[in-house]
């Protein structure tokens, strides 16, 4: 919460370089070593079964492109990249990936083929060309110059940390907290007043909030239809420190958990996507499963769902949601940090393989929003298969992925993004198929350091 203390990472040192503009000093995450996160148990990290990472195409060219996967002959279409920006994906060695000019999948601007531990890779028809460097805008030049200065900082950063650098140069620490994950077990103890509801309201009564600001000695909303105590006691185990996963049980009651399936029902679920915006998809079927979104204002118990979410975060929780000009007033976006919950099911052979939940924003956006936190809520577990798999965790155990295990009302929290403000490659992460039953669970994203596509 704002205020509180909280401990800075030991893991951030103090990186200086001059990359021609003057001494520079970044606080660079360097990541433990496994005996640190196992307390001794191990020495070295097993290298994961999957060998696939994030990959990160830059545009550096005053001209959109399309971008294809080619597999064999036949290209399949990735998205559009609009001049000076990046998009990107997870991938795997010797896949292969083209630039075509907008609209012409034949004329073939550049062709990438994917080297492990190597995730950026550009298109630049001006470097080295003065003739294309003069006939650029000042706003084009700035863009451009902004890329750049980022390629040159990821290659220090590189060197200085072994690890790929996949923001936007120069990118601030998260605004928000992260818990700290030293060790295997660890485990930190949260507070809540926002108690489990344990008698189901009358339908009159789950009217749209429209109330938000709660103070600390006041009375939860429905409160007669909780459980009584005075606050919640939640247990967060650390169960990955690359990635930063940790997971808490009886984060939903039963009357929620049915609540929110009630809600599903209600609703009309939809073929989930990868992304959206481009006005064509690609084909690859990385996702197979239905969802909806559910609101924050959508009824007390949701809105008590978030309250909790955020304490469970250590965020304010009016920072989920769009606030008004007194409170947090420092703050240039009046919006909700948060998207709305995302409610998934999966049938029988359903799955969302691995991948990552960041982007990649404008270069022109100077706050450089992208999801900092995604906090999975499991509905049920009468079924097999459909673990949440974080398939690189560094261990030294087994070269197997990390599984998290569906169980109804169970919490699990992990962050894409490193203390530095990074993106963290190794939050790749799968849905696995459903194997028999069906799976249901709503999604949190918060992300930082704004939430600038308004959906509260």
């Amino acid at each position: 919460m704002e205020g509180e203390d909280w401990p800075t990472d030991p893991s951030l040192h103090e990186m200086r370089f001059d990359m021609g503009y003057g001494e520079e000093v970044f606080n660079a995450y360097l990541q433990p070593d496994i005996s640190s996160f196992s307390q001794g148990k191990y020495e070295n990290v097993k290298t994961p079964d999957h060998s696939g990472w994030a990959v990160k195409f830059l545009n550096l060219s005053p001209a959109p492109v399309d971008y294809y996967w080619v597999e064999g002959a036949r290209k399949i279409f990735m998205g559009q990249l609009s001049p000076f920006n990046a998009k990107g994906t997870a991938s795997f060695p010797n896949h292969n990936f083209i630039f075509t000019r907008e609209g012409d999948e034949h004329d073939i601007l550049a062709s990438f083929k994917m080297t492990p531990g190597e995730s950026l890779y550009f298109y630049d028809p001006i470097e080295g060309k003065e003739e294309n460097l003069a006939k650029l805008t000042n706003d084009e030049w700035q863009r451009y110059e902004k890329q750049k200065r980022s390629q040159a900082f990821a290659k220090t950063y590189k060197e200085f940390t072994g690890r790929n650098y996949l923001s936007l140069y120069p990118r601030p620490p998260p605004s928000h907290k992260l818990w700290m994950a030293d060790h295997f077990g660890q485990t930190h103890w949260v507070t809540s007043k926002e108690t489990h509801f344990t008698r189901h309201p009358p339908q009159d009564e789950l009217k749209r909030v429209t109330r938000r600001k709660l103070q600390d000695d006041e009375p939860r909303l429905l409160s007669e239809y909780r459980s009584g105590e005075q606050i919640i006691n939640m247990t967060l185990e650390v169960i990955s420190c690359a990635p930063r996963v940790l997971e808490t049980q009886n984060f939903l009651s039963d009357v929620e958990v049915d609540h929110i399936i009630a809600i599903a029902g209600a609703k009309n679920l939809h073929d989930s996507t990868t992304a959206g915006g481009s006005g064509r998809s690609s084909d690859t079927k990385t996702r197979t499963s239905r969802n909806t979104w559910v609101k924050r204002n959508h009824d007390p118990i949701i809105d008590s769902i978030y309250r909790r979410a955020a304490d469970l975060l250590r965020i304010d929780e009016a920072l989920l949601r769009d606030r008004d000009q007194n409170e947090f007033p420092h703050l240039e976006s009046k919006f909700g940090q948060a998207e709305q919950l995302q409610l998934v099911h999966y049938n029988v052979g359903e799955q969302y393989t691995a991948h990552h939940d960041f982007g990649y924003p404008d270069v022109s956006n100077k706050n450089q929003p992208a999801r900092f936190a995604t906090l999975l809520l499991y509905l049920n577990e009468d079924l097999e298969g459909g673990h949440t798999e974080f398939p690189r965790w560094a261990n030294g155990e087994t070269s197997k992925g990390l599984f998290a295990k569906p169980a109804r009302g169970k919490a699990v929290l992990f962050y894409s993004q490193l203390p530095d403000g990074n993106m963290d490659d190794l939050s790749h992460h799968a849905a696995l198929p459903v194997k028999e039953g069906e799976k249901w669970l709503i999604n949190l994203w918060v992300w930082d350091p704004v939430y600038e596509v308004r959906s509260l």
